[in-house]
Order: structure tokens, then sequence, then C-alpha cells
């Protein structure tokens, strides 16, 4: 599932409010409340979404660093009801695939492919064009964004996952990707530590050596607004046991590149699978 962190619990509410678990995505994520809450055009002008800054950066990174032929294939595991992996790496790869837990969110993304009315993904685009510099993009350039990262989903795929299983994806069993991504995930998904290490070397089976693993994670809190004030529960994680648990599957965490936003509490890191 991918969470945002920014959004904190107003302070009189924070007696009260049931925190969810894990195991109640499948009933109580409501991908309509996500999107409106994050990726509205009243959310995203309230400012600019920290995965939006993070990814863009990466895709250049790749671009200069792989051959055309190395970075083919794209994965994303709890992309949760959104898109914005393939917007933003539009230009890298050739197909993407698009994976998670809830069928709620898998039907959304279908009926993205579709064109079927989901949310409007144009002032998610103009983040991100910004991003990546140059003029503010018109509206028919924000089209042809999504129509590109349309197309490269459309020959990739729309995927059940569960991280806790072997195989993550098994419509993609036995294949492995140039690049795999997970934004806000794991630390939805797993109820301790043990769990998290479990599901990163899980998703490595996804992920070819010499590929690179996109993370971004929520560092050091407990819970998240999922819109509506529905509230999930957040493994807490410091910086050094997600280094740690990406160390033993066998990313190059040394020589990765890496964000940490301390206003934010999130960190993303771009490691290569040795």
């Amino acid at each position: 599932m991918s969470t945002h962190p920014s959004e904190s619990i107003p302070q009189e509410e924070e007696e009260n409010h049931t925190v969810l678990l894990p195991e109640d995505y499948v009933q109580k994520f409501d991908p309509d409340a996500y999107l409106q809450f994050y990726f509205s055009q009243d959310a995203i002008e309230d400012g600019t979404r920290v995965s939006l800054f993070a990814l863009p950066v990466f895709a250049q990174l790749m671009l200069q660093t792989m051959r055309p032929n190395e970075r083919e294939t794209l994965l994303d595991i709890g992309a949760g009801p959104t898109v914005y992996s393939a917007l933003c790496f539009r230009d890298v790869a050739k197909r993407v695939h698009l994976a998670d837990y809830v069928d709620r969110n898998l039907d959304v993304l279908r009926k993205w492919v579709r064109r079927e009315e989901t949310i409007d993904w144009v002032p998610t685009i103009k983040v991100i064009k910004r991003t990546e510099g140059g003029p503010v993009p018109t509206e028919n350039v924000c089209q042809e964004v999504e129509e590109k990262a349309r197309g490269l989903v459309k020959s990739g795929g729309i995927h059940f996952a569960d991280v806790h299983q072997n195989v993550v994806v098994p419509e993609l069993a036995g294949k492995q990707a140039d690049v795999l991504v997970s934004i806000f995930t794991l630390e939805s998904a797993c109820r301790n530590y043990e769990e998290y290490c479990k599901c990163v070397e899980n998703m490595m089976r996804h992920l070819r050596s010499g590929g690179r693993f996109v993370l971004g994670s929520v560092l050091e809190d407990d819970e998240y607004n999922s819109g509506r004030q529905t509230i999930f529960h957040l493994l807490n994680l410091r910086e050094q046991m997600i280094l740690d648990a990406l160390v033993a599957v066998g990313l190059d965490v040394a020589n990765a590149k890496k964000y940490v936003l301390d206003g934010e509490g999130v960190m993303f890191i771009m490691a290569t699978k040795l």
C-alpha cells in the first residue's frame, strides 16, 4: 500500500481514534478517499508530495547510468491506487507493472488504463514536470505524459501482490524486473521488524542482479491517515534498521543514492542489487 506520512493526526483526536492493522486493508482501505486526500488539486496545491520529489531524480540517474536494455521492465510493489511511479519513470522503462494487495486498488488502476474516471492526475504531473525542470507544462504536455505512462502499464500489467509470500507477485513468478519500486508500503504491511526483513527478502526475488531498487520509507512513525480520518498502523522504523535490512538481502547500500527528509519523516533510497 502506498502511504504518505505528511498528514499528522489532530491533537484532540489522538486519544480516541482507532488504529487499523495490516489485516484490515482489504475491508477498510478506501482508494477514492485516499486519492482525494493526497492527490486532489487542493491536496497537491497544499504542498509538493514528498514522493514526487525524489522519484524524478532517481529516474534521471537511471537514464544516465543504465543502458536502455538494462532498464526495460519496472515493477512497483504496493502501488495502491496510484500511478505516479509510471508517470515518474515513463522515460526509463518500456514496461511498467503495478502490483498491490487490495482488489479495490487494482480496480482503480484498471479503470485508469481504460481511461475511465478515477482522479485527475494533471496536478501531480505538473509537480513531476516541475521537479524535472523546464517550462510549466501545458495541458497537452500533461496529457502526453499520462498517455505514455498508460501505454507502459498496458505493456506491463496490473497484478495482485502479497509481500508476505515467497512469490510476492504470483503472475510474475520466475520473472525479475530491472527496476523494483516500493514507496511507503512495507511499514504499513508489517507488524514487526522480523516480518519487515522477511518481506524485503521476498520482494528481492523479483529484482535481477544489477537492477535498481527504489524504496520510500516512513521513519519513526506509528500511524498515518489514509483519508477521512481512517488511521492505519505503521511499523516504527529507524533509518539504520531499514539500511540493515537492505544490506542483508544483497543491496549495495554503501554506494546508494539517499535522501532523508527529517522535516517530513521520510527516507528515499536507490540501491543496486549486487
